[in-house]
C-alpha cells in the first residue's frame, strides 16, 4: 500500500518545523504502508528567487522556470540529509530523474506523462523513501518546466495516479477545509467533501486545494486528505464516496467563498453581429487568461450590443490590449472596466432550485446596504459580484444567516 505525502512551503519554513515532521512520518515506519514524500520550496524562497529575476528584468519565462526550479531541489536535498541522519533511508529526486513530462507552456506547464515511475517503486523496494521535487518537470527536449500556482499538489496528485496509491495527503498550515475564511468566521471544518463541491470551491477561490490538483484526482479517483503539519487530527477528506443523512432533498450547503482580485470588464456599442462574442473571447482565452461571468446584452434597436466579462486583475493590462488590437481598432466600441471588486459564491449540489437560498442572499445584502454588481446561478453555484470594502461584512451575515438556518452540510451529509 502506497501513500504520497506533500509538504508546502510553511511545513518546511524553519529547522525546527523540519525537524518536527519526522513524528508524522515515524507513524508508518514499521507499518505496510509505502510513503512518497513531494516538497515545494521553503517559505519565502521562491519569491526572493522572483524579485531577484524582476530586477534584472527577466524577459523569457523559459529562463525563469530553471531559476524557480532550484527552491524544491534545495528542500529535497535537505529533507533528504535531515532524514538519513535520524536513520530514516531516503532518496531525493528531481523531475528530470522521474521523467515528469510537460508541455512547453513555461510557467504554467501541463503534465504529459511520467517516463521512469518505476524508479520509485524500486527505491521503495529497497526500504528507502523517495522524496521529490514538486511544482516542476521537464519538456521533451530536457527545459525545465514549472506548473504554476498549486504546482506541488498536482505533482503529488500525478504521482498517487501513476502508483495507484491508497491516498494523497496534502500537509498545510491549517488542520481543515473551512465552510467559509476562517480569518472573517469562526466556521465549521468541513470533515468530507465530493470532488464536484471541492472543484466548485477550488475554482472560487478557496486557497487549500487548487483547482488542478482536484480536477486530476477527480480524474483518476485519487482520495485526498488535507491535513496540518503542525498538529495531529483527521484533516478533510475529498472523495468520490458520499454519505447520506435523513434530510434527502433539503438544500445543504458546502462552503462560502470569496475572491479579492476581479476586475469586471465591459465592451460597450460593439456591433451586434453573429460571432461577435467569439471575436471577443477567442484572443483572451488563446493568451491563457480565464474569464468568468460572461454577459451580452444588445441595446434598445439591437445593433449594438454591450459584452462584459470577469477576469483576475493580473490579467488586467493584457486583456485591455488584445481587445483593442483584435477588437476596437476594428470593429469600434468603447472599453470600460471596474477594479476594486470581490466575487462571493455559495457552493452547493442543486441550488438553482431552491428559492430561499437566492432570498437568503438579497436579504443579506439589503441588511448590509450593499449592492450586488452582478449575479450568476448554476445547479452547483451562486455567485454575485460587490466592492471590496464591503467583502467582510456580506461573509458575515451569510454565515450567520446560512449557519442560524442550519442549511450548511456538516460530517459530510449529502443533499
Amino acid at each position: 500500500m502506497i501513500i504520497i505525502q506533500k509538504y508546502g512551503g510553511t511545513s518546511l519554513g524553519s529547522k525546527q518545523r523540519i525537524k518536527s515532521l519526522k513524528n508524522i512520518i515515524k507513524r508508518y515506519k514499521n507499518s505496510n504502508i509505502k510513503i512518497i514524500i513531494v516538497l515545494s520550496a521553503m517559505s519565502g524562497e521562491t519569491n526572493k528567487m522572483m524579485n531577484l529575476a524582476k530586477y534584472f528584468s527577466y524577459k523569457s519565462n523559459k529562463e525563469l522556470d530553471c531559476l524557480l526550479c532550484i527552491g524544491e531541489q534545495i528542500s529535497i536535498s535537505i529533507f533528504s540529509i535531515f532524514l538519513n541522519s535520524i536513520k530514516i533511508k531516503s532518496k531525493p529526486l528531481t523531475s528530470n530523474q522521474i521523467g515528469l513530462i510537460t508541455n512547453y507552456n513555461y510557467s504554467n506547464a501541463r503534465i504529459l506523462l511520467i517516463k521512469n515511475f518505476f524508479l520509485l517503486k524500486k527505491i521503495l523496494k529497497k526500504n528507502k523513501i523517495p522524496i521529490l521535487a514538486g511544482f516542476q518537470g521537464i519538456t521533451f527536449s530536457g527545459n525545465f518546466t514549472t506548473l504554476g500556482r498549486g504546482g506541488s499538489d498536482t505533482t503529488a496528485i500525478a504521482i498517487a495516479a501513476y502508483l495507484k496509491a491508497k491516498e494523497c495527503q496534502i500537509y498545510t498550515d491549517v488542520d481543515s477545509i473551512f465552510l467559509s475564511d476562517p480569518r472573517i468566521c469562526k466556521n465549521l471544518k468541513i470533515k468530507f467533501s465530493t470532488f464536484e463541491c471541492m472543484l466548485e470551491l477550488s475554482s472560487l477561490g478557496s486557497k487549500v486545494l487548487y483547482v488542478r490538483s482536484v480536477e486530476l484526482a477527480r480524474k483518476y479517483n485519487i482520495n485526498i486528505r488535507v491535513l496540518s503539519s503542525f498538529k495531529k487530527n483527521e484533516g478533510s477528506y475529498i472523495s468520490y464516496k458520499k454519505k447520506f443523512s435523513n434530510s434527502m432533498e433539503r438544500c445543504l450547503i458546502s462552503g462560502l467563498t470569496h475572491s479579492n482580485n476581479e476586475v469586471k470588464i465591459t465592451i460597450l456599442n460593439t456591433p451586434n453581429i453573429p460571432g461577435i462574442a467569439s471575436k471577443i473571447i477567442g484572443p483572451i482565452v488563446s493568451n491563457n487568461i480565464l474569464i468568468d461571468m460572461i454577459i451580452q446584452n444588445a441595446n434598445a434597436n439591437s445593433e449594438f450590443t454591450n459584452f462584459s466579462f470577469l477576469i483576475e486583475t493580473k490579467f488586467l493590462k493584457k486583456t485591455i490590449f488584445l481587445i483593442k488590437k483584435h477588437i476596437l481598432s476594428k470593429l469600434g466600441g468603447i472599453i470600460i472596466y471596474q477594479n476594486n471588486i470581490s466575487k462571493i459564491s455559495i457552493v452547493g449540489i442543486g441550488l438553482r432550485s431552491h428559492n430561499e437560498i437566492i432570498s437568503k442572499i438579497m436579504f443579506c445584502m439589503s441588511k448590509e446596504k450593499i449592492n450586488i454588481i452582478n449575479i450568476s446561478t448554476s445547479e452547483t453555484k451562486i455567485s454575485f459580484l460587490i466592492k471590496n470594502n464591503k467583502i467582510i461584512f456580506a461573509i458575515k451575515s451569510l454565515y450567520n444567516i446560512f449557519n442560524q438556518n442550519n442549511m450548511f452540510r456538516r460530517n459530510g451529509r449529502v443533499a
